[in-house]
C-alpha cells in the first residue's frame, strides 16, 4: 500500500514538472502575431463577428498609423497578471511602433489593455485610464455573450482613440480651412477700412486748408491827372500776404 501512494506521489510530483516545465517554455516563446489582429482561444466569436472586428481593426490601424490586437484566453499563469501579458503581446508583436492591445482572460473573466509608450505620450493619460476602466466594465458584465463583450469593447476604445486623434489633430495644426479664410476675410476688411480712413482724412485736410484761405479786395491807387481826382487812369494791385493768406 505504501508503494502505490509513494508511486502516485512520484507520479503527480512528475507531472507537476511538467506542466510548470510547459508553462515557462510557452512564456518564453512568443506567441505569433495573428495576421488579422485577433487571437481567440476561447472561439468565443463567431465567424461573422470575427471577420466585422478584424476590417474594423484594419481601418484603424490605416487611418491612426497604430497597430491594433485583440486576445482572449482561456487562462493565464498564476505568477503573471493579465496586463503584463498583455504587454508581452504588445511588445513582442509591433516592438516599438505605436499600439493597443485588449487582452481578456476567460478564468478571471478580466480584461485588460496595454498602450505603447508613444500614445501615452500623444493622449491625455486620464483619458487613457478611462479607456482602459470602460473596457474592462464591458468585459466583466456576465449579463453579455462572450461574443457581445469582446465587440462592444473593441468598439468602445476605437471609437474613442478616433475621436482623441481627431481633437489632437485639430489643435497641432496651425489653422484650419474655415479659420484661415476667416483670417484672410478679417485682413481684408481692415486694410480697406484703413485706406478708407486715409482718404477720409486728405479730404478732411483739403477742406481744412480751403476754409482757412482769405481773399481781399484790391487796393486801388487813383492818381491826379489835369488838376482833379480821379481824373486819370485807374490802376490796381493785388498783393498776397507773406503767409499765404
Amino acid at each position: 500500500m505504501g508503494r502505490i501512494v509513494h508511486s502516485q506521489l512520484r507520479l503527480a510530483a512528475a507531472t507537476a514538472i511538467g506542466w510548470f516545465a510547459l508553462s515557462i517554455n510557452g512564456l518564453s516563446q512568443s506567441v505569433p502575431p495573428p495576421a488579422d489582429g485577433i487571437l481567440d482561444e476561447t472561439r468565443a466569436l463567431t465567424e461573422m463577428t470575427h471577420r466585422q472586428l478584424a476590417d474594423e481593426l484594419r481601418q484603424f490601424r490605416e487611418n491612426l498609423d497604430c497597430d491594433a490586437w485583440i486576445t482572449a484566453t482561456s487562462f493565464t499563469p498564476a505568477d503573471m497578471t493579465l496586463r503584463r501579458r498583455a504587454q508581452i503581446n504588445r511588445r513582442d508583436w509591433s516592438g516599438e511602433r505605436p499600439a493597443v492591445l485588449m487582452a481578456y482572460d476567460r478564468a478571471t473573466n478580466g480584461g485588460a489593455m496595454s498602450f505603447a509608450p508613444e500614445l501615452w505620450g500623444r493622449y491625455s493619460s486620464a483619458e487613457l485610464i478611462e479607456i482602459m476602466q470602460e473596457s474592462r466594465r464591458i468585459l466583466s458584465n456576465n449579463t453579455l455573450t462572450l461574443d457581445e463583450r469582446l465587440t462592444l469593447a473593441t468598439r468602445s476604445w476605437i471609437d474613442r482613440l478616433r475621436t482623441m486623434e481627431s481633437v489632437r489633430l485639430r489643435h497641432t495644426l496651425p489653422l484650419q480651412q474655415d479659420e484661415k479664410r476667416l483670417a484672410q476675410a478679417t485682413v481684408i476688411t481692415f486694410a480697406s477700412g484703413a485706406v478708407i480712413i486715409a482718404l477720409l482724412g486728405l479730404v478732411s485736410r483739403r477742406r481744412l486748408a480751403s476754409s482757412d484761405q482769405r481773399f481781399l479786395f484790391p487796393e486801388v491807387h487813383v492818381g491826379m491827372r489835369f488838376g482833379a481826382p480821379y481824373g486819370g487812369g485807374v490802376t490796381s494791385e493785388i498783393k498776397a500776404h507773406a503767409d499765404g493768406r
